[in-house]
């Protein structure tokens, strides 16, 4: 894939799916979700103040009879009635809206509530540039703090689950570290080592794994040609599996605001597919992360077939 335009794309082609928006009392949000409403992706279910909700949808002149609205007096609610419509299967997709993740995030993980599926949620960021020949797969930039290499490991099982539904076969994942070389006094290359040794032995299937890399060697031809590096994926990576979340959350934002990169992002490792952008993030961006949403929940039913 090379532009996050295909996703939008592929979502259309699928059956319509309802969107559970967490305090969707946001502009951004509801301009994206009108959107893909428009373009038949999604049916919208908003949970939040219902007041301020209504007030946003006519003060933009969309049509409130085509939105389904719960009026929730708290984001806690909010949350917790999103994981009762989901595990009813009255919802689908779940969505953040103008609420902190901690929030929704404790209402997901409940063990009598929830919608955890795997032992490790992890964030997954999608990056499309204007002048690079791919999209890039960003992981974990907001969730996981300083993830061990065993999280690592549930971070490339969680990325290379959501590029299976987009149709890769055996995307090719780079371990992200300052150097391309193991040294004791930098973490981030040790447990690379240990991770790629963990993908030789198999306990990580269906992709090629390989680290440490410094950043330019997992993009840039040019630059593994010239270093004289041999690798499948070196200068040619799907995935990059950022160290701890300060360095992928710092790659990610500067992509998207200087880099001009257009992004989506999406949580892995719930029942459910969990659309969480930040807060900054355009409606744009959060339209393409409902689509790439829509995309992975229809996916998960063929996964598991």
């Amino acid at each position: 894939m090379k532009k996050l335009s295909e996703i939008i794309t592929k979502a259309k082609n699928l059956p319509k799916q309802k969107l559970v928006v967490v305090a969707a009392n946001d502009e951004f949000v509801i301009d994206a979700v009108n959107e893909a409403m428009k373009m038949g992706i999604i049916h919208p279910i908003l949970l939040g103040p219902k007041p301020m909700i209504v007030s946003i949808i006519e003060k933009n002149g969309y049509d409130l009879d085509k939105f389904e609205i719960i009026d929730c007096a708290s984001d806690e609610e909010a949350s917790f009635k999103a994981m009762e419509l989901i595990r009813a299967r009255q919802g689908d997709i779940l969505m953040k809206g103008l609420l902190d993740t901690k929030v929704l995030l404790k209402a997901v993980v409940n063990k009598e509530l929830g919608i955890r599926e795997l032992k490790l949620l992890s964030h997954v960021g999608l990056i499309s540039y204007p002048d690079f020949n791919r999209i890039l797969f960003v992981t974990d930039g907001a969730m996981n703090i300083s993830p061990t290499v065993e999280d690592k490991v549930s971070i490339i099982q969680n990325a290379v689950k959501l590029t299976k539904t987009l149709g890769y076969v055996k995307p090719k994942v780079g371990l992200v570290a300052a150097v391309e070389k193991v040294n004791p006094k930098m973490p981030s290359t040790v447990d690379a080592a240990e991770v790629v040794n963990l993908f030789q032995r198999g306990f990580i299937q269906d992709c090629v794994v390989d680290g440490p890399f410094a950043i330019d060697n997992l993009v840039s031809m040019e630059s593994v040609q010239h270093k004289n590096i041999h690798s499948e994926v070196a200068g040619q990576a799907d995935i990059l599996v950022f160290p701890g979340i300060d360095a992928g959350n710092v790659f990610y934002k500067t992509s998207v605001f200087l880099g001009k990169a257009e992004s989506a992002g999406i949580v892995i490792g719930a029942t459910n597919a969990i659309v969480l952008t930040s807060r900054a993030d355009s409606s744009q961006s959060k339209l393409y992360s409902i689509a790439l949403g829509a995309v992975y929940q229809y996916g998960l039913s063929n996964l598991s077939h």
